[in-house]
């Protein structure tokens, strides 16, 4: 579902995704922008938390938009302020020439001219690498999962100063704590909207517990884009033009990339990447780290309002499945 022009009626398939008259838009545009004005513009719909619109300026350049969620809407606690974040993530990586991805053109965070936070950048070139996959040979799909994990190595290589959502670390706990603090906060978001996800923290963590001796060897923060999925690759001709989406970037251990999730590991990726196996407890980190994926998931519908339940139950299932296999280590 796409805007068709200014006279659009744009369609929201999750509460986060803020609403936009043309008036207000000019405005932004304009601050932006001074010697251009708004020509055209459509909603980009591949994203579900964040509003996303392609500018046409009367310069004939071609930026995108995006838009952080209205103010009010209750967001999970891995959400507050993260295009905050990813401003400053890409911010960061722009010193990193060599790691493909959009330039910030401008960012307002005053709420003066729109009620939420947002920011402009560069227009990449191609398309995302889940809407065009299935057209590709495997060699070409293998050969933009290989320049992905080659990519993806190097915005890891990138280290912080301590553990934590990219906007909120902690310069004086280990990684075990901080981890832990995530999932905690799963299960404090779970009970704002009285969602029952079939288990609780206090067992977690008991089995946690069990396995600190594993996340006792993440001793260095590195920098996690965290979603670094197919619909966040752009690719043109075989070739990747940029990522997208560094919101939710994490500085800690680089087994969270989606790349390493049980269920999303592609060889090809991990040859790009330089990873050959994984350890006994690099095992261990990986199927907590689906389990904090699934977790999250399995949250989403009810705080967003999609119109089906379906990711929940989807969720569940998998978490079920990563329970019975980290009892069984």
């Amino acid at each position: 579902m796409k805007g068709e022009g200014f006279n659009s009626c744009i369609i929201m398939n999750s509460i986060t995704k803020s609403n936009i008259t043309e008036e207000t838009l000019k405005k932004m545009v304009n601050l932006a922008f001074p010697q251009a004005e708004l020509l055209d513009w459509k909603e980009l719909t591949e994203g579900y938390f964040n509003a996303a619109y392609l500018i046409t300026l009367s310069d004939e350049r071609e930026v995108i938009l995006k838009i952080a969620p209205p103010e009010g809407v209750l967001v999970m606690s891995s959400e507050v302020d993260i295009m905050r974040a990813e401003v400053g993530c890409m911010e960061l990586l722009s010193e990193y020439p060599d790691i493909p991805m959009p330039k910030v053109l401008f960012h307002d965070f005053s709420h003066s001219i729109c009620p939420s936070d947002y920011f402009f950048m560069t227009k990449l070139a191609g398309k995302s690498f889940s809407s065009i996959q299935q057209a590709m040979t495997e060699e070409e799909k293998d050969s933009v999962e290989r320049q992905t994990g080659k990519y993806n190595a190097a915005v890891n290589e990138i280290t912080g100063n301590g553990f934590g959502y990219y906007n909120s670390i902690v310069t004086d706990s280990d990684w075990f704590d901080v981890f832990k603090g995530f999932l905690e906060k799963i299960f404090l978001d779970a009970e704002k909207i009285s969602l029952d996800i079939g288990m609780d923290f206090e067992s977690i963590n008991k089995m946690l517990l069990k396995h600190k001796k594993s996340f006792n060897e993440v001793t260095t923060p590195r920098l996690v884009h965290w979603d670094l999925w197919a619909g966040n690759v752009f690719v043109e001709k075989d070739k990747i033009t940029g990522f997208i989406d560094f919101e939710r970037c994490i500085w800690g251990d680089e087994l969270l990339e989606v790349g390493f999730r049980s269920h999303y590991q592609k060889p090809a990726f991990l040859e790009g990447y330089g990873k050959k196996g994984f350890t006994e407890t690099e095992k261990i980190r990986i199927l907590w780290y689906d389990f904090y994926l699934f977790a999250i998931a399995s949250l989403e519908s009810d705080f967003r309002k999609y119109p089906d339940r379906g990711m929940l139950f989807w969720a569940k299932e998998k978490l079920d499945k990563t329970l019975t296999a980290l009892r069984a280590v």
